[in-house]
């Protein structure tokens, strides 16, 4: 069977998700990771009249589905992470969020956030059950982003994981985030103790230093073997979503329309020489 490749749709950072569908194509991929929510943090600001939450009329989303049909473009997943999971709100809205992917998008994975470190870890285990529970009952998987705490490693990943033992919920895999939250890890050694985990993988580049706010187009950083991801992943039958994650590069001038254009067209040609459209 054929790799999923995919774009997040922050890679066009406020321009949002209909520049996404309209431009993706052009850039050599037909996949999006479609975010429902707004983001703010480090060199990414995009507002959430940019993307579509659980508050976006009915009629926008026709809309948008209509547009994904006329550009033949598929959302292989969507992003439902951001809120805290540790308050009744937080969690409420997240489960929301995977109820909008299945339904409107019928996405068969979500990737969500695995919840700051805690004192209560039983408390986080079991909403991050609840999450695998609401995410399972529409044939849903969870798979939860490799960010500091929690998931920042394998180490981590692997304790969580055996923990919460739900089959509904695995892990996200991002490639960029193993160097930005730890010191001295090397991407593809943390992945090959968890691949058997993985439902989901980012793919960011990096140059390999610890909160190093440098995420370019796949290749141009040097921090991460691409192809031996993919060849550790291939071990497993993994195969997809990979989904291509652009972040920029801190103190940067905005890159514009055409420059992020360039930067993921860049990105799938790197990861066509590394054997993911084979």
């Amino acid at each position: 069977m054929k790799r999923i490749v995919s774009c997040y749709t922050n890679c066009f950072g406020a321009l949002g998700v209909w520049a996404a569908v309209e431009r993706i194509r052009g850039a050599g991929i037909d996949c999006l990771e479609l975010a429902l929510r707004g983001h703010n943090f480090g060199m990414m600001s995009i507002p959430e009249s940019a993307v579509i939450t659980v508050k976006t009329p009915e009629t926008t989303v026709k809309s948008l589905r209509a547009q994904l049909a006329r550009y033949g473009v598929a959302i292989s997943s969507c992003n439902v992470g951001g809120a805290d999971i540790m308050t009744p709100d937080g969690l409420d809205l997240t489960e929301q969020r995977i109820r909008c992917s299945k339904r409107w998008f019928d996405v068969p994975v979500v990737v969500s956030n695995a919840g700051q470190p805690t004192d209560d870890r039983c408390a986080l285990v079991a909403n991050l059950r609840r999450l695998g529970d609401t995410a399972g009952a529409l044939g849903v998987m969870v798979a939860l982003e490799t960010h500091k705490g929690t998931t920042q490693n394998a180490e981590a990943m692997l304790a969580l994981m055996g923990e919460v033992d739900h089959p509904q919920v695995r892990l996200n895999f991002d490639t960029g985030n193993i160097a930005y939250y730890n010191r001295g890890l090397d991407p593809v050694v943390e992945l090959e103790k968890v691949k058997h985990l993985v439902r989901s993988v980012h793919l960011k580049d990096n140059r390999g230093g610890f909160e190093d706010w440098y995420f370019p187009a796949l290749g141009d950083g040097g921090g991460v073997d691409f192809r031996r991801v993919r060849e550790v992943l291939d071990e497993v039958g993994f195969l997809g979503p990979y989904t291509v994650e652009i972040e920029g590069i801190r103190g940067e001038t905005e890159p514009g329309p055409e420059g992020r254009q360039r930067r993921i067209a860049r990105s799938a040609q790197h990861l066509r020489a590394c054997g993911y459209f084979d």
